[in-house]
């Protein structure tokens, strides 16, 4: 805006057209980089957005703002909360049944290093409920995600010490109700990205989590919701054993629990993954995706040919491309149904239509029932 920095916007926008209804800004007193992080909608349909305002010494002050839902007009607006200046963008917000709001925001304990703190406000006017703050000693507490559960109760996870960290707290005084966290094999770096309630409350949490030589995989995980015991654990890598991430969980309405992050891979770098998992109605997951068939390719580099081996589990179609690294198909090796088991095809470094192609990188796609896997290949001159 014209004589400041960067301010967060809110906008409400007409759900049938995409037309703008209205929109408010709002800054600190020092024009700095302020922005958005969050925003929860209660059953009155009064938006709350939560912003982080910058300040001339460095530091931060998380402002809670409830708007009129039909005017855009501020109902109330509070900014007391010091919280860490990261560009990450660390806060969430959530209204309760009661109208009340609940807000998280990780915070700077000095010799406690980083914690989470809670805070309550009630709705009608802003005032300040309670507040508490989570620390793991001297160790950095990270909060990434926040919901509430069914009774109001704030479930907030994120990392501690390098594990999964999953809390509990009372949505009526914020008091700490339990914490529970996951260390993986490798007993290295381990974060819960997000979390969402199972059909009887189970707590579902995912994030990504060190393996033993697979790099960071996909970890989802369940935990009962009184005493936080932790019900099951899977483990998700990817074809190229590189860094693998969730980002999002979702319960659907049929009962499948989805997992979407990225797979990270050599060749085309980070790529879309979405994970089904069956969820059994008040038993947690009954069963796992497959991994994505796995796709050799050897000699490579090469010239003049190579053999691409891998082996579906089950029959099914299945697509074996070539693409140059402008995206382009060059060559489609397979294209149709193809039996289970070990599978052997030879590529003579030339294009549909027997043209030789030139030396360079290229990219080998192969598509089964199981998923998609890529393999960079180099065209020796």
């Amino acid at each position: 805006m014209s004589g400041h920095e960067d301010e967060f916007a809110t906008f409400r926008l007409d759900a049938a057209t995409g037309d703008i209804d209205w929109n408010e800004t709002a800054g600190g007193a020092a024009h700095l980089d302020d922005r958005g992080l969050d925003i929860a909608v209660g059953a009155d349909d009064a938006p709350v957005a939560i912003g982080i305002l910058q300040d001339a010494g460095g530091g931060a002050t998380l402002m809670v703002i409830k708007y009129d839902g039909a005017t855009g007009g501020i109902d109330w607006a509070v900014a007391d909360l010091e919280i860490v200046n990261d560009s990450s963008g660390d806060g969430w917000v959530e209204v309760d049944a009661a109208g009340d709001v609940v807000v998280c925001a990780k915070t700077w304990g000095g010799a406690t290093s980083f914690d989470l703190t809670l805070v309550k406000y009630d709705g009608d006017d802003g005032t300040e409920l309670w507040t508490e703050v989570y620390t793991n000693g001297s160790s950095a507490d990270d909060p990434a995600d926040m919901i509430l559960d069914g009774a109001g109760n704030p479930i907030v996870v994120g990392a501690t010490a390098g594990d999964f960290l999953t809390a509990k707290f009372d949505g009526t005084d914020g008091h700490h109700v339990w914490s529970s966290t996951y260390e993986g094999p490798q007993g290295w770096y381990d974060v819960a990205n997000c979390v969402t309630l199972g059909d009887q409350g189970e707590i579902l949490v995912a994030g990504f989590s060190d393996g033993e030589g697979t790099s960071w995989d996909v970890a989802t995980l369940g935990y009962e919701p009184v005493f936080g015991k932790q019900s099951w654990v899977l483990r998700y890598d990817g074809a190229e054993n590189l860094t693998d991430e969730a980002k999002d969980i979702h319960l659907s309405a049929p009962g499948d629990l989805l997992v979407s992050g990225y797979c990270y891979s050599d060749a085309s770098g980070m790529d879309q993954l979405v994970l089904s998992y069956e969820y059994d109605t008040g038993t947690g997951v009954e069963a796992t995706p497959a991994a994505p068939v796995r796709l050799a390719a050897a000699p490579n580099p090469f010239n003049p040919s190579t053999t691409f081996a891998f082996e579906p589990a089950s029959a099914g179609r299945v697509e074996l491309k070539i693409y140059d690294l402008g995206g382009r198909r060059v060559a489609t090796l397979l294209d149709g149904w193809v039996a289970a088991g070990p599978q052997r095809i030879r590529w003579s470094g030339r294009g549909d239509g027997g043209e030789r192609l030139p030396s360079g990188a290229y990219l080998a796609r192969l598509s089964t029932t199981d998923g998609v896997t890529s393999r960079k290949l180099v065209l020796a001159k």
